[in-house]
């Protein structure tokens, strides 16, 4: 393993035959300076042909799109396409379209009405019925308390005439006892 490759051996040979070489005049200031290209008339610029190829599509555009230019009194009009078309056809399209929308617009607003109308109805029966259930349990309520304060009231008159016509009943018989001559009071024996 210790045995080299006979091309690092050659290698090295050159190596140690090396003589250093003097490095050659040149002009460095040439070298790393830019070199401006030569400036080239206007004529021979490559925007020229661009710019001549870019008007002469357009040119085929508007001959292509039949595109008029009328100049006037309300100022410059472009027009594309064959058939010229009066401002006052523009016009009366635009207003029949604008009849149609407003009728529409009609109609929609008269439907929208009469659904609001009907939804108003319903909520009211609705709310309506919900508070007469209220009133009609409210009002049986207070029927209820009432009737119950009735009996209440009635029952404690009749004990309260019970007492009274007790108290009565029992004077009667104590001036009848007495009228007899029966005494009222019998001592107790002891």
């Amino acid at each position: 393993m210790k045995q080299q490759h006979p091309f690092t051996d050659q290698l090295q040979q050159l190596a140690d035959q090396w003589e250093p070489q003097p490095v050659p005049n040149w002009d460095r200031q040439r070298t790393f300076r830019a070199v401006q290209p030569p400036r080239l008339a206007w004529w021979q610029r490559p925007w020229l042909p661009l710019a001549s190829m870019a008007c002469s599509a357009l040119a085929l555009l508007l001959v292509v799109g039949n595109t008029q230019v009328i100049s006037n009194e309300q100022g410059l009009t472009v027009r594309f396409g064959g058939n010229a078309i009066d401002p006052l056809v523009i016009e009366q399209r635009v207003a029949e379209r604008l009849n149609e929308y407003a009728a529409a617009q009609q109609v929609a607003l008269v439907n929208y009405g009469v659904t609001l109308r009907n939804d108003m109805r319903e909520d009211m029966n609705v709310a309506n019925q919900q508070l007469v259930n209220y009133v009609i349990a409210a009002n049986r309520e207070e029927r209820n308390d009432d009737m119950a304060d009735l009996i209440r009231y009635v029952n404690a008159q009749r004990e309260d005439d019970q007492v009274f016509f007790a108290n009565q009943i029992q004077q009667i018989s104590e001036d009848l006892l007495q009228q007899s001559g029966y005494p009222l009071y019998q001592p107790v024996s002891q």
